[in-house]
């Protein structure tokens, strides 16, 4: 199909050419459509060559905004300030933490409450403890990866 639309392009070039050299510089027919040849053959083995009518039909991938990024460093920075000082850990993680805990086990059992043990048996004991233990610490990344992942299928 890209051969077929190359050489029409080609044949529009030379048309064009040949209609220009006749009507602008009154030139014979003849010598015109001699001079649009390679024209139109040099329009054709452009075509062909960048290959202008070969679509790409897969779409671009969404890039992530300025807001994305700045705001998954924003929360990378504070999990590591966090995972070293336990009162950021207590005043800016864990709420927010049990805010979307709690969010998920309500959709999913109806519970009202993490200190409920139904809470404890949907969450799991290693999430429900960093979530509602007095002592709990923020775990390796790796670890808290895979709880937030557990977490998202509740």
């Amino acid at each position: 199909m890209s051969r077929l639309r190359a050489g029409l392009l080609g044949a529009f070039v030379a048309l064009l050419v040949v209609v220009g050299a006749h009507f602008a510089a009154g030139m014979p027919v003849v010598w015109a459509v001699l001079v649009a040849l390679p024209v139109g053959a040099v329009a054709v083995v452009v075509a062909l060559v960048s290959d202008v009518f070969d679509v790409d039909w897969t779409p671009e991938p969404d890039r992530p905004g300025a807001g994305v990024s700045l705001h998954a460093a924003s929360l990378a920075g504070r999990l590591a300030q966090a995972a070293g000082d336990r009162h950021r850990f207590d005043t800016r993680i864990r709420p927010r933490l049990r805010r979307i805990a709690l969010d998920m086990v309500r959709r999913k059992e109806n519970i009202d409450d993490l200190d409920d043990p139904l809470a404890r048996e949907v969450l799991g004991a290693d999430l429900h403890d960093l979530l509602t233990a007095p002592d709990a610490r923020l775990p390796h990344p790796t670890t808290f990866a895979a709880m937030m992942r557990r977490l998202e299928e509740t």
